[in-house]
């Protein structure tokens, strides 16, 4: 019994020399590189964003001057200042629960004080920036720790009309809770709601397709996944459309502007943000002495590795002068 216990002791200072020797060999290296070593976060300031890659850092090339400040209200000077981050403790301070735990919005820390935080900007002190939990109910194992970690869903009002909403996670610790990164779901899309599933957090939400502007109701029914890797909150990988692509999907659909040998296909890829991506087809330079641009869009769907496009979602006109609207609309040109 008396050799187990001489042997963990001996293993647990061993650990602790070793986590001690490795801050000093990361301090040493950061300065090295000219850099500002922040040994309570495991920060390295002004460092290279290749070394940190080396390192086995996280980069982040416009980290806020004020991240680490305890101050809520604190007013901050607009400044980037470029950080490899080692560790998740530069997110922010444990809180007792989710609505008083800091959150890395924009590469802004936002401490929450019972729900809530107000932000004076440096460009204008004449306006505020609130933030505030809009829902904190949904738990469940985000690191598989056993724990009762929450989906946090955050909403942003900076003054002006729009309503920016949020996902992030307050992960449970021995000291309360420590809140993650937030991801951006979109502006004035209709109340989002959290789920849990195994250790991934679906957010659903209606939103609108990005063409339309915020005086048409949000109709269109998303869902995006998240999870966390390492203290930081991550959108699920996705498949990503090329442009090349875009156009050979569109000249499979709808031809090279066939109707029209002397007509241009151009084609663009729309992010629809989390894996929803639209296909635009611009076919220009048509002989219809009526028709200036004739546009199509639809969305492209990715599954077993092909991707095929989906029905047509807008097909408009941009008329000749004299023919018609100039902007692009569903009615024919004269």
């Amino acid at each position: 019994m008396g050799l187990l216990l001489t042997l963990a002791i001996s293993i647990i200072g061993s650990a602790q020399d070793h986590m001690e020797g490795h801050a000093e060999d990361m301090a040493k290296a950061c300065k090295s590189k000219s850099g500002t070593w922040l040994e309570t976060y495991w920060e390295c300031e002004y460092a290279d964003s290749h070394w940190c890659a080396e390192a086995g850092g996280r980069f982040d090339e416009c980290a806020s001057a004020c991240r680490h400040s305890p101050d809520p209200a604190t007013v901050c000077t607009m400044q980037c200042v470029p950080t490899c981050i080692f560790s998740n403790k530069g997110t922010s301070p444990d809180g007792e629960g989710p609505a008083n735990c800091g959150y890395l919005i924009k590469g802004e820390l936002v401490r929450l004080r019972d729900g809530k935080a107000d932000q004076v900007p440096a460009s204008d002190s004449t306006r505020k920036i609130k933030t505030i939990i809009f829902d904190d109910n949904t738990k469940g194992d985000l690191v598989g720790g056993g724990h009762d970690d929450v989906a946090v869903l955050l909403l942003q009002d900076s003054g002006g009309s729009g309503s920016f909403y949020y996902v992030a996670a307050a992960l449970k610790t021995g000291n309360g809770y420590k809140g993650t990164n937030a991801i951006f779901m979109g502006d004035r899309i209709a109340p989002p709601q959290a789920e849990i599933r195994g250790h991934t957090i679906v957010v659903n939400y209606v939103e609108r397709y990005p063409w339309q502007g915020f005086a048409t109701q949000p109709s269109i029914r998303r869902s995006r996944f998240f999870f966390v890797e390492k203290g930081e909150l991550k959108e699920k990988p996705f498949a990503l459309l090329s442009a090349s692509t875009a156009t050979t999907l569109a000249m499979q659909d709808w031809g090279s502007c066939a109707r029209d040998s002397n007509a241009r296909l151009t084609a663009n890829v729309i992010d629809g943000k989390g894996g929803v991506w639209y296909v635009e087809a611009l076919c220009d330079e048509l002989t219809d002495t009526s028709v200036k641009v004739e546009r199509k869009v639809a969305q492209a769907r990715y599954k077993d590795g092909v991707w095929s496009l989906g029905d047509t979602l807008l097909h408009q006109y941009q008329c000749q002068p004299n023919h018609g609207h100039e902007d692009f609309s569903t009615e024919n040109c004269q």
